[in-house]
């Protein structure tokens, strides 16, 4: 079964930074994980942009309405097969948040100017699946793995240029 999903690429403009989250250490899904906020399009959601919505809601406790839509970003697909839909906003700052600590243990800001440096990103070799595949990784963060398809997102930000923020 197709599992669909909706993050939002979410730009501090106060920090000129992306907002990303490093998931909890006790979720079943992708545990300590560095990630975009967002997950999986529920029946209740009318669109794929409220399902990345209430996803920051639940995982910062970020109202809708503080966020502006700028675009969305062309689907990305993740190893396992779940189809993401990034949508790039903007928020004129992340402050005030809460951590929903049952789903995300660290809120990590890049800065706008790493992720839009190409020498940032390079192509590594995992195991999975029984297979050694070819992925993309984040490399300006010396503290924090970012790799798959959020370096992908990432890169496609850098590859697109300063326009698009």
């Amino acid at each position: 079964m197709l599992r669909i999903a909706s993050v939002i690429v979410l730009q501090d403009e106060a920090a000129a930074s992306l907002v990303l989250t490093k998931r909890s250490a006790n979720l079943r899904m992708h545990p300590g994980e560095i990630c975009f906020p967002g997950g999986l399009w529920e029946p209740q959601d009318q669109n794929l942009w409220i399902t990345a919505l209430r996803e920051l809601q639940e995982e910062l406790g970020i109202a809708a309405s503080r966020v502006r839509l700028l675009k969305e970003l062309p689907l990305e697909r993740t190893l396992s097969g779940t189809a993401i839909h990034p949508w790039l906003g903007s928020i004129s700052a992340l402050e005030p948040y809460l951590i929903n600590e049952n789903e995300v243990s660290e809120v990590i800001f890049l800065p706008i100017q790493d992720v839009l440096n190409p020498k940032n990103y390079q192509e590594i070799e995992i195991a999975r699946f029984g297979q050694r595949l070819t992925c993309c990784q984040y490399t300006a963060s010396s503290e924090h793995f970012i790799w798959g398809a959020t370096a992908r997102i990432m890169k496609q930000l850098c590859l697109a240029g300063k326009g698009n923020f």
